[in-house]
């Protein structure tokens, strides 16, 4: 008889992880769904912009507003929902000024996690810096120092390096929220505040001036949406709208010219000039008079705009903490496949001994469909159960098969749904020892169908595992047969078969209760060959 191979054979394709990630900003939102390859690789398959403007009127007051808040939340489920249509696997989420900054940042924190099931890690300027500079050198060629600009809401963050190495790196607090509520009062600003917001900028950037003439860095990179912004008005006054702002480089003399007119123009001409985003016109000028002044100090001659920024370092950095767990988990296609190797791997299984029963228990599934008459979802559930079936070992060797059932319960399997959990983990459960009896409540409390279902289930389960209590993998074949109120097992062993034989007959009482039938094992012996 055939059985389902339960490992994708190695020359199968590597199975990527579909990730999404969201850079939670002080203006916006972003959030990227990726397939992650295990060699490295990434792939976007879909990007979304959210304008929250989450640190609005906090900067002062170092807390959230509880409008503001609920703006996240709303962004937030809407990015979710996008994620789950594209079928995500797992969820990076991190908090950059806004939220690193505000005594209630928490609040927001704890907020998102009881209303979306999404956890917030709010990340220190520093790492920021350094995701955005891993994100930014994936998509841009820095064959020169270059000096790699990203103005957020709240923060702006500088680094000085190559495609190779970083000789500079620091987050300052001048993102373009923060500055404009500090310093810009009128519109158009006039030149009292230009020149007060001109002198504090040259003050804070003498550490990145410094480090930028240093390297002798004529060359600046920028990421985000201010200098997208800045970068698409300029395309759009010389007639190349339809150019890319990624695939061009922009003459930085020439681009002075917008940076200058920016501080010149009103909030209506900023709403009415294309490539400004409508919830960005008040404080694009302070993001642009940072932008002039660099360009102007340090002589700059080339700029570009980088489609990566730290979302797309976020996915760098989760290749690199997961990339051992990346090789492991790529034969295994599916979500729920996936998510329950992971599992299994992470209890430290003893993967052999799992995969046998697995297949067995497969094996015995198909033999007695007439009998239990199920299908191949339940089948699936069969498999789930038996690969997973001794990971309470990973708690206590007493009692193994009852951690298993809390394993299964509480390890958030991705892809199924909470009844076909509680079926996986009592199936488990009752692999060994006892037999469902009415002290054991939560089995009680179960629906009868369900009830039902798992008996089925745990009692082929059981059954495998005791073919396979050598823990020894001995039988090698096993010819199934259903016929006179009896199910025979022959066992064709690569090794003594006793304590496998001893095992099968020990473990066929929930069976022959459950089924009805009597269980005979047999042990094939093998043919000697002619010399």
């Amino acid at each position: 008889m055939e059985t389902t191979q339960i490992v994708q054979p190695a020359t199968a394709p590597a199975t990527p992880i579909r990730l999404c990630v969201v850079d939670l900003g002080t203006n916006s939102f972003h959030a990227v769904i990726v397939d992650v390859n295990p060699n490295g690789t990434f792939t976007i398959l879909d990007k979304i912009k959210e304008m929250v403007k989450l640190g609005e009127g906090g900067f002062s007051s170092h807390l959230l507003s509880d409008a503001a808040m609920q703006r996240g939340v709303e962004a937030l489920h809407r990015i979710r929902i996008l994620a789950e249509g594209w079928g995500a696997e797992e969820y990076m989420a991190f908090g950059t000024s806004a939220i690193r900054e505000a005594d209630n940042g928490g609040v927001f924190i704890q907020k998102v996690r009881e209303e979306l099931d999404l956890n917030i890690r709010a990340i220190s300027g520093d790492m920021e810096t350094r995701l955005i500079y891993e994100g930014v050198r994936r998509a841009v060629e820095l064959a020169e120092p270059t000096l790699l600009v990203d103005i957020g809401g709240g923060s702006t963050e500088f680094v000085v390096g190559n495609s190779t190495e970083s000789f500079f790196l620091r987050s300052l607090k001048l993102g373009a929220a923060r500055i404009t509520e500090r310093f810009v009062t009128t519109d158009p600003i006039n030149k009292v505040e230009l020149k007060t917001l001109r002198k504090f900028y040259r003050d804070k950037l003498k550490p990145v001036v410094a480090a930028s003439l240093e390297h002798d860095v004529r060359d600046l990179v920028g990421s985000s949406g201010t200098i997208e912004n800045i970068a698409q008005v300029y395309l759009n006054e010389i007639g190349e709208s339809s150019r890319s702002i990624y695939q061009y480089e922009f003459d930085a003399k020439s681009l002075r010219r917008v940076t200058k007119a920016l501080t010149r123009s009103t909030l209506p001409e900023r709403k009415s000039l294309p490539g400004i985003d409508e919830k960005r016109v008040d404080q694009v000028v302070a993001g642009a008079v940072l932008v002039d002044v660099l360009l102007k100090d340090l002589n700059i001659r080339r700029v570009r705009v980088s489609p990566n920024a730290l979302r797309e370092g976020i996915v760098v950095h989760f290749i690199a903490q997961n990339y051992a767990r990346l090789e492991r988990l790529a034969p295994y296609a599916g979500v729920r496949r996936r998510s329950v190797f992971e599992l299994a791997y992470k209890c430290q299984w003893e993967e052999t001994h799992a995969l046998k029963v697995a297949e067995l228990a497969l094996q015995l599934f198909d033999a007695c469909r007439e009998l239990h008459g199920l299908r191949d979802p339940e089948r699936e559930l069969l498999e789930y159960a038996a690969l997973l079936h001794d990971i309470g070992y990973h708690i206590s060797r007493s009692s193994h098969h009852k951690h298993s059932r809390y394993l299964i319960e509480n390890a958030d399997l991705k892809g199924f749904q909470p009844e076909e959990i509680e079926i996986m983990a009592f199936a488990a459960r009752y692999h060994r020892k006892a037999h469902p009896k009415k002290s054991h409540t939560d089995f009680q409390a179960l629906p009868d169908d369900r009830r039902n279902l798992i008996l089925k289930l745990a009692a082929l389960l059981r059954l495998a595992e005791g073919l396979d209590r050598s823990h020894f993998q001995n039988v090698e074949r096993l010819d199934v047969s259903v016929r006179k109120g009896k199910l025979s097992l022959k066992l064709h062993t690569d090794g003594d078969p006793q304590l496998d034989v001893w095992g099968a007959m020990r473990d066929a009482d929930l069976f022959e209760s459950v089924y009805g039938l009597k269980v005979v094992v047999e042990v094939v012996e093998p043919q000697d060959s002619d010399d």
